[in-house]
């Protein structure tokens, strides 16, 4: 699993750590703190130390600035651009865990140099191997729905697409043949109550099969629901697991308050099996769901991290751990909201003086 991460003079950052959990780690700050860069960043570096399952060769420990360009699209095509503004170089050093609980240290420099090495040095360098083992090929889900994108794989044999590598990495992963014993049959039970189907793929698009009725093109079927067939189908085909790290990108966009909390409730379950889940959110809602499971008494207590962002104009932005997201110093969704709910009142309160003095 991803124990750590520890950027310095990465675009936002200067000296930001994040410790992270076998379980739920939720990333929380306002627009332009660096929440997609921290998740596009463990992405990459875990991208490289699995490379083997993407090509079915050797971990390739020279990868690391490849992936970086095709995960974060920089423009111009050049990693400078990825190091915060006057500061030089740049670094993020890893915590890896393997499966015997010992850990296994990685850094990663980078700067503006072409002529520069820009390798995952491992310590041991023998724990390449290792890592490789213990770890699946991670997962990202980008905030955008990715299911009736499945025309982009073909298309970017042939054509220079305007996307980042996470759209096509989890196309392909999404068309993996589904397994003969999934790996959590009792979250997919849950899926598959709430999608009313089984997602499925002929190779070129995706649909929903349903017991007694025609199988509909996903296109059919609701924005919001298709990001529940999206895990569905990445845990049904074995994608997704205990050995590979979950990504994803506001998990809330397009989701009704009903579907938030059915989605809460899968996501805290896989955290309890022992998935590894790393989430950027803007939703006040989604954490206030995280807070109400993770006090369930009945179940196995949920591993549950928050790191808060937070950057004041011209400054790099700060990190902060808590377990409990009402301790995090600045939680903008939350201030946000009580504006809302208060300037909510004071419309109706309006409303019924208005109505009082036209009865009179």
């Amino acid at each position: 699993m991803l124990k750590r991460l520890h950027l310095k003079n990465f675009t936002v950052f200067a000296d930001a750590d994040f410790e992270f959990v076998q379980g739920l780690n939720v990333i929380v700050g306002t627009n332009g703190t660096g929440k997609t860069h921290v998740l596009k960043l463990g992405y990459a570096l875990l991208r490289s130390l699995t490379s083997r399952v993407h090509n079915g060769g050797d971990i390739n420990l020279d990868s690391p600035l490849t992936s970086l360009k095709e995960i974060f699209r920089p423009t111009p095509a050049d990693v400078a651009e990825l190091i915060r503004r006057q500061a030089n170089p740049a670094q993020a050093a890893v915590l890896y865990e393997l499966d015997d609980e010992r850990l296994s240290p990685g850094l990663l420099n980078f700067s503006p140099d072409i002529s520069a090495e820009h390798r995952i040095v491992l310590n041991p360098p023998s724990a390449a191997a290792e890592i490789g083992r213990a770890n699946a090929a991670p997962v990202f889900i980008p905030a955008k729905e990715i299911l009736t994108l499945g025309w982009m794989r073909p298309a970017s044999k042939q054509l220079r697409l305007p996307i980042d590598e996470t759209y096509l990495d989890l196309l392909n992963q999404l068309d993996n043949l589904p397994l003969k014993q999934p790996e959590t049959t009792d979250v997919l039970m849950q899926l598959n109550e709430v999608i009313g189907g089984e997602v499925e793929s002929d190779g070129s698009r995706f649909y929903v099969s349903f017991a007694k009725e025609k199988s509909m093109d996903v296109s059919m079927v609701a924005e919001g629901l298709r990001k529940f067939g999206t895990l569905q189908r990445l845990l049904n085909n074995g994608s997704l697991t205990k050995q590979s790290t979950l990504f994803w990108d506001e998990p809330e966009a397009n989701l009704n308050p009903a579907l938030l909390r059915k989605l809460a409730a899968i996501l805290a379950e896989l955290a309890r099996q022992g998935f590894q889940i790393i989430l950027a959110t803007h939703s006040m809602s989604l954490l206030k769901e995280f807070h109400i499971l993770s006090r369930e008494k009945d179940k196995v207590k949920l591993p549950l991290q928050y790191f808060g962002l937070n950057a004041e104009p011209g400054q790099p932005t700060t990190v902060i751990t808590k377990d409990d997201f009402e301790y995090l110093p600045d939680v903008v969704a939350l201030e946000v909201e009580l504006k809302q709910a208060d300037a909510l009142e004071e419309v109706f309160i309006q409303d019924d003086q208005k109505a009082n003095a036209d009865r009179r």
